[in-house]
């Protein structure tokens, strides 16, 4: 094993750490609301109700938005930090769209 392969494996070590931990210090939830306030953030306000049946709310980054391509009723993952929770995109999604209680796209597609 020379240094290359050492240093890849420790840095896939190491991400899998990672991974792991935020997996389990994650909570899935389903986007409920956004709060925008009509002018570009980099950061937005949304509420998230968790599996557990509470609403929270947290700090959505742009990016994350737009990578995930995020709407009303999408499945996210919570977790909390200094600042608040925040909003992340899961590894898998388990569904599209969710019951949020309200009438969302994709419920009106459904009918």
């Amino acid at each position: 094993m020379n240094l290359e392969h050492a240093t890849t494996l420790i840095l896939i070590v190491f991400f899998a750490a990672a991974e792991i931990y935020r997996l389990k210090r994650g909570l899935r939830g389903v986007l409920v609301s956004v709060n925008d306030p009509g002018i570009f953030l980099p950061v937005t306000s949304v509420k998230v109700r968790l599996r557990t049946g509470g609403e929270v709310t947290a700090q959505l980054n742009c990016c994350t938005a737009c990578l995930g391509r995020l709407q009303i009723g999408d499945e996210v993952r919570v977790a909390a930090s200094r600042e608040g929770y925040v909003v992340d995109l899961p590894w898998f999604r388990r569904r599209k769209c969710a019951d949020t209680g309200e009438m969302t796209k994709c419920q009106t597609n459904r009918t």
